[in-house]
């Protein structure tokens, strides 16, 4: 059985999938699971065209992307599974901020999608079903704990944070340990731990934007030492009339992270 994870994130930049390798590598091994087989990085707008709700561009709808993925894949709608994770943010135009709604019309856009490879499959089969049991535990408190299991021709649908940045936002010193800053620098937010609707620009975008200003001390450094100097050529002397030529010695603290969305 192969597990197709369709997840809301980075799209590959060239021949780097950040997404892949960051679920594969990272985020499924610390929650105690083994990596998947196929990762599918997509947008909200996904679920949202996919619904036929007013969005914010045209790209293929989460079926669509279902599809596509079995072709690529070799994917088989009886002998694999698919698992669809997605945040709250942003909620749809017209729509409460629920994750319940969100899960149902997922599950429903699923099963009642009229595209030939998905349609009157395992996959539809599961989803319709997974739509149904919701709609019975309308008046259930939520448990925070799902019944439903990863097995041949299902379909599972994970609601995570409300944001998925809220991920990173729970301790600012962590994320400055990760990026070997050891102290803050110019810009950087505050209120890091806070529950916030959107961390993503009240705490991650200062944050990235105060690390594209941090200069690594090896340039700097280097700089420093070579600014005056005349070049020594054939064992002649620097123009300070040192015989041997300034080395700089400053240890790099800080790296300049590639960010993408």
């Amino acid at each position: 059985m192969k597990i197709a994870l369709f997840v809301e994130g980075s799209a590959p930049v060239g021949s780097k999938d950040q997404c892949a390798r960051l679920w594969n590598t990272t985020l499924l091994p610390a929650l105690g699971r083994t990596p998947v087989d196929v990762v599918v990085p997509i947008g909200k707008d996904a679920i949202t065209n996919m619904l036929g709700l007013p969005g914010s561009s045209s790209a293929p709808g989460l079926d669509a992307r279902i599809c596509d993925a079995r072709r690529t894949h070799n994917l088989d709608p009886d002998r694999d599974a698919l698992i669809v994770a997605w945040d709250l943010e942003p909620v749809d135009e017209g729509q409460r901020r629920c994750a319940w709604d969100e899960k149902i019309s997922v599950y429903q856009g699923i099963a009642n999608s009229p595209l030939s490879l998905l349609r009157d499959t395992a996959w539809a089969a599961c989803a319709a079903k997974a739509a149904t049991q919701l709609e019975n535990l309308r008046d259930v408190p939520p448990t925070g704990r799902s019944q439903r299991t990863v097995k041949a021709g299902a379909v599972l649908a994970v609601c995570m944070e409300p944001m998925f940045e809220a991920l990173f936002t729970r301790d600012g010193r962590a994320v400055r340990r990760a990026l070997d800053l050891k102290h803050d620098p110019p810009g950087w937010p505050t209120g890091w731990g806070v529950e916030a609707r959107d961390p993503s620009a009240r705490l991650m975008e200062p944050a990235i934007a105060a690390i594209r200003q941090v200069v690594p001390r090896t340039k700097c450094a280097a700089s420093s030492a070579t600014r005056g100097a005349t070049p020594r050529m054939n064992g002649a002397s620097t123009s300070s009339g040192s015989s041997s030529p300034t080395k700089p010695n400053a240890k790099r603290s800080s790296s300049m992270p590639s960010h993408g969305d």
